[in-house]
């Protein structure tokens, strides 16, 4: 996601007022018994991998959770805090914020939907979508419901809009509709799109398909994935910020937001949780199970499904967008299919590498959104984690 320094700025300043003015989403972390089979104490990278998490919480990172399952079983750790403030270790059972992830939950759920025969990818947008709306959105003229799913829109992001998190600081609890949030979108200028770079990453893209569903169905996207695809798979640890209240198990976020080495908890600043972009809390069980039943048994959608999500275009060097999914890692010795998630106190990753058959989900709850000291040290933690994992 986009950096905007002039937003991470309007937080600081107001970092006192939010403090003493919310009512909090996320509540303080709860201690929870965590017990899981697994072969993580046999598994022969048990040391490397206890090591690295171990590294860099020492060099700053709040908390991480981390589950790979390979060729020699499934590896679980976790180090670091919950909440640091009630001194909560963080386990891989506690949930944390996936962000970003939730673009892939959607995703699934559009071709659950298109599979049923109530939407479809080549559909125009102006089909389900009403064109005064549309007229207001840079880059969203004739457009398919195919180019929402991979950013080739040009679409203006909404998380990237300084009036937007102005009113996140007013508000940081506010449960957020659709049009709410486009009215950070309307007048403002599309990305341009160039080769050999076409797709331009835009949250307001997964927002706009999240109304489309709706639209398409009579039903609002958040109960059709629960009915369609996280009750059916069992993931009865992920729930949907913005539409159902989140409880106690929930890590708490943190930042460097005056970049002086000093983190605090950022879990209530809440940037329109629940549109589709954004919003699923999970732990790597829940994920793993989802990603182990898409892309690996292939029992949630039809390999002709499976294979229009796989259309990949290219955003930047290392990063692929495809139809509710991108590609990632494409300079290792073997790439990612999966998802990313980056919001202002957390982080998560969840991929299955298919040229290897192995599957990595990880947590750490300290945000990559803007720039900070720990920034890099969380990408120097997923480079270091993803090349052992491949080696």
């Amino acid at each position: 996601m986009k950096t905007n320094i002039f937003i991470l700025t309007l937080i600081s300043v107001s970092l006192i007022f939010v403090t003493i003015s919310c009512n909090k989403e996320i509540e303080a972390t709860s201690q929870i018994e965590c017990n899981y089979a697994d072969s993580s104490s046999t598994h022969p990278k048990n040391n490397a991998y206890n090591s690295i998490i171990s590294k860099y919480v020492k060099k700053g990172l709040p908390g991480i959770s981390v589950l790979v399952t390979d060729s020699s079983g499934t590896w679980v750790g976790a180090g670091g805090y919950a909440d640091i403030k009630k001194g909560v270790e963080f386990t891989p059972c506690h949930i944390s914020k996936a962000a970003s992830i939730t673009k892939l939950l959607i995703g699934t759920l559009f071709f659950k939907l298109q599979e049923e025969g109530k939407i479809n990818a080549d559909d125009l947008v102006s089909k389900y979508i009403d064109q005064k709306i549309l007229d207001k959105i840079d880059g969203a003229k004739n457009i398919k419901i195919s180019n929402l799913m991979n950013h080739t829109t040009g679409i203006f992001d909404v998380i990237t809009s300084s009036g937007f998190y102005l009113a996140v600081l007013n508000n940081p609890n506010k449960r957020w509709t659709q049009l709410e949030l486009l009215n950070y979108v309307y007048g403002e200028k599309a990305y341009e799109l160039n080769n050999p770079y076409p797709a331009v990453y835009s949250s307001t893209n997964t927002l706009l398909l999240s109304m489309c569903i709706e639209k398409a169905t009579g039903e609002k996207h958040e109960k059709l994935l629960h009915e369609k695809v996280l009750d059916p798979l069992g993931m009865n640890d992920t729930y949907y910020q913005g539409r159902e209240d989140v409880p106690n198990s929930a890590a708490q976020g943190y930042f460097d937001l005056h970049n002086n080495g000093e983190i605090v908890n950022v879990s209530n600043l809440i940037t329109g949780s629940g549109n589709g972009y954004g919003g699923i809390y999970s732990n790597v069980f829940d994920l793993n199970k989802f990603i182990k039943a898409l892309l690996i048994d292939k029992i949630v959608l039809s390999q002709a499904s499976l294979n229009q999500m796989e259309t990949f275009v290219q955003e930047d060097e290392n990063f692929y967008t495809g139809l509710g999914m991108i590609k990632k890692f494409t300079e290792k010795t073997a790439y990612g299919i999966g998802h990313t998630g980056r919001d202002l106190g957390y982080v998560a990753d969840l991929f299955y590498f298919p040229q290897r058959n192995i599957t990595m989900v990880l947590f750490v709850n300290y945000g990559t959104n803007g720039e900070s000291s720990l920034k890099q040290v969380f990408f120097d933690f997923e480079n270091e984690l993803v090349d052992k994992i491949l080696e």
